[in-house]
This record gives C-alpha cells, structure tokens and sequence, in this order.
C-alpha cells in the first residue's frame, strides 16, 4: 500500500464516527417538536440559506480573516520570543514572573482593557486571538530550544556557524517538532477566541451571529451557527496538518524509520 493510499485510509477511518453521529443525529431528531433540538433537516436548511448565501461574506469571512491574521501574529511573535526564553537563562529568570501572570490569565477578562485599547471593532478582536493563542507557541517553542542536543550546537559552533545561524538554522529545526505541537493547540485556541471576541462589541462574525440569534430566540440560526464554527475548527485543523507534514516530512521519515528498526 502507498503512502496516498494509507493516508486516504486513514482518513476514512477517521471520518467514520463523525458520520456515524450526523446519521444518528438526522433519525433521532427527525419527528421532534422540541423547540430547542429542532431536526437536524431543518437546522441543515436553515444553515444552507445563511452560510452558502446570506451570511457567508457577512459574517464568516471577517471572522476567518480575523482569525488568520491574529493566529499569524501569535505565530511570529511566539516563535521569536520562545527562541529569546529558551537561548537565555537570564531572560527566562527576569521574564519568568510576568509570563505565569499573563499566561494564567484568561484572556476573556482582558476584554474590556482591550476595548479600552484598541476600541470595538477588527483590531481588538484580532489581539485577542493573537495574545489567547500565542502562548503555546511560545512555552513549547523555549522548551524546544533548550532541549536541542548539546553536541548539536557544539558541532556547529566548532565549524564556525555564527550563532545567529546557530539559532535559526539548527536550533530551531531541531526544535520544531516542539514548535509544531504547540501551534496545533494554539489553532484550536484561535478559533475559541476569535467566536469569543466576536461576541463582545462586534457587528458581525461568527460569535455575534450566534449571540444575536440566541437573543432573537432564533434556535435553527443558533444551531447552524455553532455547526459552522465546527467546521472552521476542523478546516483549519486539517489545513494545518498539511503544513505541518509537508515542513516535517524529515522528522516523520526518522521516525518511521527508527519505529521500522
């Protein structure tokens, strides 16, 4: 069996329990008059109206915007200050403090500093998304570099690679699997703020969409809704493990490799 193929295998296995609980979804709910737990036929009809149509420039391409742009920040900026934390020990012991204060505050009670900052509207919800979701970049991109093998770095510096190329050249592609893990967890976390921060002084996005629905008692708008943020989590998700693949494909060789061994 291919590669392609033993991914595409893998990939129906995979899909088997989602479609599984849609089918038991559309039967179970099928004859209900719970105003709460409309069918799932009506919620799928109401959600082809809104987002093939009405609300898909309205509402859920700012939101994507908003969440490609702050999860790229928190990217950068995660990366950059995770290689300053895990290349200096001074850093880390003068940084350390404020980071566990930051890092154990959850950004939802930042909201109302950074509608004060920034005021209602794209830039306030971007920085958030973008400080909620850089954290795990940043812890696992410091851990990543300081776990680089000693004789590694050793090795460069005795071929006399500057230690800027040291940092960017061989410490952070060995620590990029590390990197890599932590970005994985920071995509979910994107999507959590982005409908969060939508929720609060917005005109639109996904979170105000669901918000304004559950105010309107609109509960097949509230449903489809949450569906879409779903399928955001898993696109995203998805379009990410592509990336992470196609950039990691040496550390998968190694690893299948010294499994096969």
């Amino acid at each position: 069996m291919t590669r392609v193929s033993k991914a595409l295998v893998n990939a129906g296995w995979g899909l088997i329990l989602p479609v599984a609980l849609f089918v038991l979804w559309w039967f179970v709910s099928e004859d209900s008059t719970n105003v709460f737990f409309p069918s799932l036929r009506s919620i799928l009809q109401t959600f082809r109206q809104n987002w093939l149509f009405q609300r898909a420039g309205t509402d859920l391409e700012p939101s994507f915007v908003r969440f490609v742009i702050g999860l790229a920040i928190a990217v950068i900026c995660g990366i950059l200050g995770g290689i300053a934390l895990g290349t200096s020990r001074r850093a880390r012991r003068n940084l350390w403090p404020i980071t566990e204060i930051l890092r154990s505050t959850p950004f939802t009670a930042l909201v109302p500093l950074a509608l004060i900052l920034f005021g209602p509207g794209a830039s306030m919800e971007i920085a958030l998304i973008a400080f909620a979701s850089w954290w795990p970049i940043l812890l696992n991109t410091a851990d990543g570099i300081r776990g680089v093998d000693t004789v590694l770095l050793d090795s460069a510096r005795v071929y006399g690679v500057s230690p800027l190329r040291r940092t960017f050249r061989v410490a952070l592609p060995a620590a990029a699997p590390r990197v890599f893990a932590g970005i994985r967890i920071a995509v979910a976390i994107a999507v959590a703020a982005t409908v969060i921060s939508n929720m609060f002084a917005a005109a639109n996005g996904l979170g105000y969409f669901v918000i304004d629905a559950e105010s309107r008692f609109n509960i097949r708008d509230t449903w489809s809704g949450v569906i879409v943020i779903g399928l955001l989590g898993l696109f995203a998700n998805l379009v990410f493990l592509l990336v992470e693949r196609h950039m990691l494909r040496w550390y998968h060789g190694w690893r299948s490799i010294t499994t096969a061994n």
